[in-house]
């Protein structure tokens, strides 16, 4: 294969697309921040405040494999830029939102916009930098980018909306997207490049509702499941979703050009590497909430103080994802040592819950570290095996199960805690051990997972000759 050196102009198109990547995460932390000003404000009731976020979640999820196939076929840089510019027309509707069920709607549209860009950004890195020593060190910077997304979104959350900013409170946690997303759309028509898939790609409208039916139906249970006590809709929702995916799995079979292309899902390495990223975002999930927990309703941290503990995390996972551009030449040993670090971690901190805030900060900042060494590399292993006509649908299947993985981490581990914790977080009546002992299962849990994800990684770092219609060059990856 013939290698090409980026240009000034593909550098800058890069600091464009992260620039969107990072908007993504300030919205997805930044909305958690202010849920309860949301509440209070509006008025909403809990269970509006929970579809805030749920209605972003199921939009994306369900239009990521569509979001990535519509680039192959009509231009990465087209429908990124026009996803960009419906998230930020979305993002100002919410922030003007007169009430809970326009501001759920407006959210329903950033995320169907989220699930058009999203799969253009690493589709665009795939296809804009060749070279593999410049590919990793703009995966690194594209882990950089969601490491300030975790801090802006989750510390500059809090402070914004206690700063009380012109008086819009809340609001401005969803206008801030708007001059982001006016200077990307300004600079991103100039700085990307155009491409597409050099065959031609017809998209598959059944297998695209079949998707945006199933995934919902399978993410209600998991989002809403733990609070609603698991009743009976709850299991209607997720057989719906079971029996969707059987009919998807039937159609894509006999459809001659599927959403779910079966050489990508086929390529040797390519189902690991999707269980992996799985385990590892639900880990991800799983040590946002009970670490939220632990420092508000164990330690009696006031919910800025919160936000501010896991700056830490995400200045080590910017450090992590910057130094991977550096260890490119090790692949995915990198990431092995990256979970095994955040295991040891996750175990320190379970058999110490009653430490203070200081070897908290340092420990939460060494699992950003290693949590940091992680995407980027995984991220690399999806795109490096995939031809650049099928980055669009490897990323978007990469994003769905990244959604999911994200969703069954949050679902499992809140089970978890509440379970072993004999209430509801945050009930003054519960006594303050069962804080600590929830606490130390969870993250017993977790480094459990981290150990797991190892060895996935372990099982992904092996050399294998990649053959067939996916690397006719035979090349070793």
């Amino acid at each position: 294969m013939t290698t090409t050196t980026a240009t000034a102009r593909d550098w800058t198109g890069l600091a464009v697309v992260l620039a969107a990547t990072f908007m993504g995460q300030v919205d997805g932390f930044i909305v958690n921040v202010a849920s309860p000003t949301i509440q209070r404000d509006l008025p909403a009731g809990f269970d509006q405040i929970q579809l805030v976020g749920a209605a972003y979640v199921f939009a994306c999820a369900a239009g990521l494999v569509t979001g990535g196939r519509l680039g192959d076929r009509f231009g990465r840089r087209r429908v990124f830029l026009a996803g960009v510019t419906v998230f930020t027309i979305a993002s100002l509707c919410c922030g003007l939102a007169p009430n809970a069920d326009l501001l759920i709607a407006f959210r329903f549209g950033q995320g169907a916009a989220a699930a058009a860009l999203i799969p253009q950004e690493l589709a665009i890195v795939r296809t804009m930098f060749h070279d593999d020593a410049q590919r990793a060190r703009a995966l690194g910077a594209y882990g950089v980018a969601l490491g300030l997304g975790v801090i802006a979104g989750i510390a500059g959350g809090g402070i914004l909306v206690d700063l009380d900013v012109a008086g819009l409170g809340w609001r401005s946690v969803f206008l801030l997207n708007v001059p982001i997303g006016v200077a990307i759309l300004a600079l991103g028509r100039f700085t990307i490049g155009e491409s597409r898939s050099e065959t031609t790609v017809r998209l598959d409208t059944v297998g695209a509702l079949l998707t945006a039916f199933s995934i919902p139906a399978l993410l209600v249970p998991l989002i809403f499941g733990p609070r609603a006590g698991w009743s009976v809709w709850v299991w209607v929702s997720a057989l719906v979703g079971v029996l969707l995916i059987v009919v998807l799995a039937s159609q894509q079979r006999r459809n001659a050009d599927p959403l779910y292309p079966p050489h990508v899902l086929a390529t040797p390495g390519f189902p690991l590497s999707m269980a992996t990223l799985a385990a590892f975002f639900a880990g991800n999930a799983g040590l946002f909430l009970v670490f939220t927990y632990h420092l508000q309703t164990g330690l009696g941290l006031d919910p800025m103080a919160a936000g501010l503990m896991f700056t830490p995390l995400g200045i080590g996972f910017a450090a992590g994802s910057a130094l991977t551009g550096r260890l490119g030449r090790y692949g995915t040993r990198v990431p092995v040592a990256g979970t095994g670090l955040i295991a040891v971690c996750l175990l320190v901190m379970a058999t110490a819950a009653g430490m203070s805030q200081a070897p908290l900060a340092v420990l939460i900042g060494l699992i950003g570290l290693g949590q940091g060494l992680v995407v980027a590399p995984l991220v690399g292993v999806v795109l490096g095996r995939v031809t650049p006509d099928e980055a669009g649908a490897a990323s978007g299947i990469a994003s769905t199960v990244v959604q999911f993985g994200l969703a069954f981490g949050f679902a499992m581990i809140g089970v978890l805690y509440r379970t072993v914790l004999g209430g509801t977080p945050g009930d003054a009546a519960i006594d303050p051990s069962h804080h600590s002992a929830a606490f130390t299962a969870a993250t017993l849990v977790l480094a459990g997972t981290a150990a797991v994800t190892s060895v996935l990684c372990w099982y992904l770092a092996r050399p294998r000759k990649i053959t067939g219609t996916n690397r006719p060059d035979g090349a070793t990856v």
